[in-house]
């Protein structure tokens, strides 16, 4: 785990709504009130926002929480940490994705 810095995630679901995999770098992972806070330097999670749920689906083979958006970065509530520097693979849960699209 790493202290919080200012970092900004590429936003994959802005140019590919249809990625339902991808692979990231951890940038941070700090311990929350309800699991651990991890900036990526990209992800494909949709966070919550406007009115609509965040996707929900699995990181580095931990259940994502919540997604939420903080500045320039996303972030993933796990249930588990990671070590800055980690190389996690996303998969979005298709199912809710695609029916959320809808």
């Amino acid at each position: 785990m790493t202290e919080r810095y200012a970092t900004t995630t590429i936003r994959l679901y802005e140019t590919d709504s249809h990625l339902m995999c991808f692979t990231a770098a951890v940038l941070s992972c700090e311990q929350a009130k309800n699991g651990y806070d991890v900036v990526l330097d990209r992800t494909a999670f949709f966070p919550t926002g406007g009115g609509q749920p965040c996707d929900s689906g699995i990181l580095g083979g931990a259940p994502v929480l919540d997604v939420r958006i903080e500045g320039e970065s996303v972030h993933h509530t796990l249930p588990l940490p990671f070590s800055v520097g980690d190389e996690v693979t996303g998969r979005i849960d298709r199912e809710t994705r695609l029916r959320r699209m809808a």
